[in-house]
Parts: structure tokens; sequence; C-alpha cells
């Protein structure tokens, strides 16, 4: 008789409805086809117990879901999508030594022991994708946000990369999550005629967002590009057509990428492959490879593991910084056509994190300098 093979729980902590849905809704797709073939792989000596909690988009519910799973003994969490929730939850996961792994692109300035960030911060995304936009679009800005920290920090980042590249920031405007009207918004903006928007809106509000500047810059015949870090294929059946949009996102996934792992990926049922999709799958298979090598499911156990041996994934090679927590990632500039992402740019190795800016040179190669670059840290209280 065989002998049944030991439990390990995971929790997964992601909304699937709310403003946010589709983006974790991506996310938990990923985790769940990483379960089930992990638990089908005969080198495994373990079963993974899936324990899910779905906040609903709420942001108090993610200390309560986050206190049900400690309670019931799990010591690994995977998810959250938002800044906000992860910021909500980590004194919890502090106080109980539990490690959460967050697939999610943020904004950085952050390195806790108790998160592994997987999603990519501003010097894997946002800067390269404005490096472009300086490179191909022209000077002058308009960056807008969802009023939270990832819109705030965002945009930051942003004027201080694009100003130290002598371009212009027209105007920096904060909606609330949800908002979806824009009507006296997108007339400012088209009376500013920027060369780009970044658009760090989130949800529902990015979608509705985007429809009505379409619209609006269709009925002027004007062509705009539009920039972002967090918009995904999970994302394009709610944007829907663009007639005068030109969309890029920047993240370390698209599925033009690896057009084989989405074909076969759809054995688990239809699926977009985003790189919210594929970071949360990573993580848990990162996690996997981890357990099955060391045999031990303490938190302090898998990162020593992970630190010391990269593990190949749909992202390539995955090697985990002790010093930061953070992982070198893929970085991918793609522009939708066709209801499509198709890659525009690849960055020729994996890009190293640098959460606090500290050794990123912030200008672009379209800008000369007389003096050599200075490292600065910034200290967040």
């Amino acid at each position: 008789m065989l002998k049944a093979r030991p439990s390990v729980s995971v929790g997964f902590l992601l909304s699937t409805e709310g403003t946010y849905r589709r983006m974790g809704a991506s996310a938990l797709l990923g985790l769940q086809d990483a379960l089930a073939e992990i638990n089908a792989d005969a080198r495994c000596g373990f079963r993974l117990e899936a324990m899910c909690v779905d906040p609903k988009g709420e942001a108090a519910a993610y200390g309560s879901g986050v206190a049900q799973l400690l309670d019931r003994g799990v010591r690994h969490i995977f998810g959250t999508t938002l800044s906000a929730s992860r910021k909500e939850i980590i004194p919890d996961l502090e106080q109980h030594g539990a490690l959460l792994w967050y697939s999610s692109p943020y904004e950085g300035y952050e390195s806790s022991e108790s998160v592994l960030y997987l999603g990519g911060c501003p010097n894997q995304t946002l800067l390269p994708l404005l490096h472009y936009a300086l490179n191909h679009f022209g000077r002058r800005a308009f960056l807008l946000g969802s009023n939270y920290v990832w819109g705030w920090e965002s945009n930051r980042i942003a004027r201080e990369m694009l100003e130290a590249n002598g371009a212009e920031v027209l105007s920096e405007k904060y909606c609330h999550l949800g908002t979806t009207g824009f009507d006296a918004l997108i007339d400012s903006l088209m009376q500013e005629r920027p060369a780009f928007v970044l658009n760090n809106l989130v949800g529902e509000s990015s979608y509705a967002f985007l429809q009505q500047l379409d619209h609006a810059c269709a009925a002027r015949g004007v062509r705009l590009p539009v920039l972002s870090c967090n918009l995904t294929e999970a994302e394009l059946d709610a944007v829907g057509p663009m007639h005068a949009l030109r969309l890029l996102s920047c993240g370390p996934f698209f599925e033009a990428v690896d057009p084989r792992f989405c074909q076969r990926q759809q054995r688990h049922g239809p699926r977009n492959c985003s790189h919210y999709y594929t970071s949360a799958y990573s993580a848990l298979w990162l996690f996997a490879e981890a357990l099955r090598a060391g045999g031990d499911s303490s938190p302090g156990a898998i990162c020593e593991h992970l630190f010391g041996h990269p593990v190949d994934s749909v992202l390539g090679s995955l090697s985990l910084s002790a010093r930061n927590h953070h992982s070198a990632l893929p970085s991918h500039i793609a522009e939708l056509r066709d209801g499509r992402f198709h890659l525009v740019h690849s960055a020729p190795a994996p890009i190293a994190a640098d959460p606090y800016l500290t050794v990123t040179d912030l200008h672009a190669d379209v800008v000369k300098r007389n003096a050599p670059a200075v490292a600065r840290l910034r200290i967040v209280k």
C-alpha cells in the first residue's frame, strides 16, 4: 500500500470581487494551476493544501483574513494585490513568523523580512517604460494615479526621473479607487496636449478612464500613448477596443514572451496568462521547489534555500536576494494592437531589483550628463 504523502498548508489571500477583481482573479488562477501541477508531480514527497480567503476588495477584510489563516497554522501566504493590503498585514506576519509571497508589481521603498517580492519594483518596470517613452514619444508627461500609495509613489518616482531628464510634468492628478467619471479631467488633459500619459489608476477606474480618453482622442483625431505597469491580458476584455490610444505596458511577462507555455496552461481551462498569473504561479512553484529540496517548510528554511539556489521558472531563472527579499526579473514592454500585447522592447538580461533606487541611474539614455550619477539612499519612515 502506498504511503500517503504528508500535507503542507498554504494560504491564498486574494480578492476576486471589487474594483481590482480581475487582477486578483488572474493571480488566483495562477496559484490554483500551480497547486494542481505540484500535487500531481511525483517528485514531490508532499501535498499542498490550500486555504483560500477572499477579502472581496474590502480593505479591512485583509486583516481578518490573514488572522483566519494564521489561526489555522498557515505560515506561507500567497497574495494580496494592492500595496495597501500588503502593508495592512505585514505586522501580523511579523508577529507570527509568517511569510507573504507577494507577486504583484509595486512601487518600491519597502523591504520586509516577512515578504518575498516577486512582481517587480520601479527600476524593473516603471523606469524602463519611461525611458522608452522619452525616446519614442517626447518630453511632455501627464501623470494620473489612484489615491493611495501605488499612485503616489509611482508618480513621485516618475516625476523625479522625468525632471532629471529635462522632461516636463504638465499635471499630476489623483482619483479615488473606483472612480469612473473623468470628463473634467480629460478636458484638462486634452488642453495640455501631453506627449504621453502615465496611467497609475487601478482596476475599474483605469478601464473607464481609457475608454473615455479613447473616445475624446478619436473625436479630435489625436493618437495618444498611455503607459502603465499594471495593465495586463487579464483586463483587456474590460478595457475593450481602442481606436485612438496607444496602450503600452511593462512587466516581467506577456503572453507573447512564451506562447507555448500559455497554450499548455489552457489544459486547466481558458485563461489569460498575464504577469499576475505567471508571477503567482511561479511563486507557488518556488515554494514547492524549496520544500522539495530541503524538506523543511518553515519560512526561515525556505528563504535560506532560495537565497542560495536559483530556480528555473516561466519568468526565467529566479534568484532571491537575502539583502532585500526581491528577485531579478525580466523586463518587457508591450503595446496593445488588435486586442493583443505585442512586444516592442525587452531588456537584454534580468534586471536586479533596486527597491530604494540607491544604485539606479534615473537618467535615460537620451540625456548626456557632465557628472556621474551619485547613489542616494532614501529612508522611508
